[in-house]
């Protein structure tokens, strides 16, 4: 099959990546900060330096401040519910995945927040003078998408931060904090979250890291205080029946998933060893030519910017007002293609994008996506295009 569903989770993973979770599986695979003997000792070994080398690639000052989750959506809950207290206002965007929009929803509906929810532009993008506008003296969070999971739209960052930072500095109150969802952008992306300005950063290990499913991360700025979500073992200061309170211990309960960590941190390496400007450029490359060759194709719609270089890995679209489920269904069946159809847990990006009801077909590569994939895909769309 030809997978061009990466933007879910990559496939295929690096072969480093396999010969690590086996290897570990095969020869470490004890428990972390619970034993004194050798196996968990090298299992603690792997941890660590798995969180050492993300942080290096993510910005992050003190690797301790990196926070190994299973899954963004449990980084950003992590976050969200870390964070906010009683009467704080929060500003995030229409274009967020449910991870954000739903618990920032429950809290809103509970009256323990109040929220207001900004539009992009007609490409996906979110502004930071949007942003800026729904401000208020009682907002201490604003949370945003690195890159949208639905159209690719890549926001710049480094200018809300800076917008925040000025609001910041202007303010006798409340601190606003900036929450970024980097689920689409690890890997993907050059984040630097020191430089950028980011406070505390979500994202999944299983996307553009390359990483197995299971894996995730939350970095949370040195000056930023999270109450934890979770309390139980820690394997540190068991004679105590509270929480620690120093990182990463604070919000890492229970066994990890170290196997899948290990896999993370060889997917990281292979980040590493491959440039991550020239992983971005290949796959670039083929988000080009999909937006070129699909967008001239009559019946067919493209969502987002055909700027390639402010996208991430995903190209989405319509044809004419079928269903997005059924040409993803004929792409799989008829074609061997693997995408993604249907509201892929965007609901307001749907809204804003006019596709509520029809859904959208997402297009997403990686950098194993081959020039051979993208020619069938681009056939494949004529094809369903003339029926």
């Amino acid at each position: 099959m030809i997978y061009l569903d990466n933007s879910a989770t990559t496939f295929p993973k690096p072969e480093s990546v396999i010969e690590a979770i086996s290897g570990f599986m095969r020869n470490t695979c004890a428990n972390p900060g619970r034993s004194g003997h050798k196996m968990a000792q090298e299992t603690n070994r792997e941890i660590l330096m798995a969180r050492m080398e993300l942080s290096e690639l993510l910005g992050v000052q003190n690797p301790m401040q990196t926070v190994f989750t299973k899954n963004a959506s449990e980084a950003l809950n992590m976050a969200i519910n870390g964070y906010l207290s009683q009467g704080d206002h929060v500003v995030t965007s229409c274009m967020e995945h449910n991870s954000v929009l739903r618990p920032l929803h429950f809290l809103e509906e509970e009256g323990f927040i109040s929220l207001t929810i900004v539009d992009s532009d007609d490409e996906g993008f979110v502004h930071a003078k949007d942003i800026q506008k729904a401000i208020n003296w009682e907002t201490t969070l604003v949370a945003v998408t690195h890159a949208s999971n639905l159209t690719g739209s890549i926001n710049d960052i480094e200018e809300i931060a800076d917008m925040i930072k000025k609001e910041n500095e202007s303010r006798a109150g409340n601190r606003i904090a900036l929450l970024v969802d980097a689920a689409q952008t690890a890997g993907f992306a050059d984040i630097d979250m020191t430089e950028m300005g980011i406070d505390l950063l979500a994202g999944a290990g299983h996307k553009c890291l390359y990483g197995p499913t299971g894996t995730g991360f939350l970095c949370v700025n040195e000056h930023i205080k999270l109450r934890p979500v979770y309390r139980g073992g820690t394997g540190s200061i068991s004679e105590s029946l509270e929480q620690p309170d120093f990182m990463p211990d604070m919000l890492e309960t229970g066994t990890l998933n170290a196997a899948g960590i290990a896999g993370l941190r060889a997917g990281v390496s292979y980040i590493r060893e491959n440039g991550i400007e020239k992983l971005r450029e290949k796959q670039q490359s083929h988000i080009a030519r999909l937006i070129r060759e699909l967008s001239s194709i009559d019946g067919v719609t493209l969502f987002g910017t055909r700027n390639a270089s402010k996208r991430a890995g995903a190209v989405a679209i319509n044809i004419r007002n079928r269903d997005s489920q059924e040409i993803t269904h004929l792409l799989s069946s008829e074609y061997d293609i693997a995408t993604r159809g249907g509201k892929h847990c965007a609901p307001l990006a749907h809204t804003r994008m006019g596709t509520l009801e029809q859904g959208m077909v997402r297009i997403s590569v990686s950098s194993f996506t081959t020039d051979n994939d993208i020619e069938s895909v681009i056939q494949a769309v004529r094809e369903l295009a003339q029926e």
